[in-house]
């Protein structure tokens, strides 16, 4: 009898020791699928910013972090709450700084519009600019200023075609107008 205890204990203990490597092994396979899937989160993330999908490709780049998260915690409860916390921290740091990289590059330059600076801004205004009123202004009209025939709203009352007028305020393509004083109309 103790020889057969004896060798169901030698039996035993290799099995164990399988069972014990064959954890080991899963749970390795999970920390290599945390990796796989971030990593494929942040393939797709990057097709977004190239295909038109309308978010699609954000949503599934979402789901994948998610399943990463899930193979961590599968890893262990460290490595889960550790990749939690690096992707709730390095995760809105790597796009703000990814976005930034990608705002210099010419694909960008292509999908956004620039926007001009107040220098070029005050390079473009008329105001304080003197012309010629073209057409009766009642309160709208036309105007020829440095060269240019704009539409114009009168600031006062009606202007008569043909009266040098100032340019009191220049914004968003519209200019406001007054009537131009005799000693103002001969600077034009």
């Amino acid at each position: 009898m103790t020889a057969l205890l004896l060798q169901l204990g030698t039996q035993a203990v290799p099995a164990a020791a399988g069972a014990a490597q064959a954890a080991a092994t899963g749970n390795e396979t999970a920390l290599f699928w945390g990796f796989i899937l971030i990593g494929a989160a942040l393939v797709v993330l990057a097709m977004e910013l190239l295909l038109p999908t309308g978010g699609l490709l954000a949503l599934v780049s979402g789901a994948l972090l998610v399943g990463a998260l899930v193979a961590f915690f599968n890893y262990s409860t460290g490595a889960g709450y550790l990749a939690l916390v690096l992707m709730l921290v390095l995760g809105p740091l790597g796009l703000w700084y990814g976005f930034k990289f990608w705002s210099t590059t010419r694909m960008a330059r292509r999908f956004v519009l620039e926007v001009e600076g107040p220098a070029s801004q005050a390079a473009q205004s008329l105001e304080g600019c003197h012309g010629v009123a073209e057409t009766p202004l009642r309160p709208i009209g036309t105007v020829r200023v440095q060269g240019q025939r704009r539409d114009a709203l009168s600031e006062l009352g009606v202007i008569e075609a043909g009266t040098g007028v100032v340019v009191v305020e220049d914004r968003d393509n519209q200019l406001k107008v007054r009537a131009a004083q005799p000693h103002e109309e001969e600077g034009s």
